[in-house]
């Protein structure tokens, strides 16, 4: 069994692929929220006004979920070079029949 360390988690990356991630989950998130369960405020809107709130939600939700990681990804990279403690990740080989 292989133990492996994680010391620092690579921000730029993240930039780059989570905004797709979130988009896609803010997406399915907005469409039950204003289209298939509607809210009682939602309910009231007529449908231009759904979907420009459905846009609203998929880009706010988008940035600050992306903002969320980054922070998280800054603040793990800080304290464990600060500390000098990182997460251990243990991997065991698996043998394939």
């Amino acid at each position: 069994m292989a133990v492996n360390e994680i010391k620092s988690v690579a921000i730029l990356p993240l930039v780059k692929v989570l905004p797709i991630v979130f988009g896609i989950v803010g997406t399915v998130i907005g469409l039950f929220m204003f289209f298939f369960f509607p809210t009682d405020i939602a309910a009231s809107l007529g449908f231009g006004q759904r979907f420009l709130a459905w846009l609203m939600f998929i880009a706010f939700y988008t940035a600050i979920m992306v903002a969320g990681a980054v922070a998280v990804a800054w603040l793990y990279n800080m304290v464990s070079a600060k500390l000098g403690m990182c997460v251990s990740v243990n991997i065991e080989k698996k043998d394939e029949f």
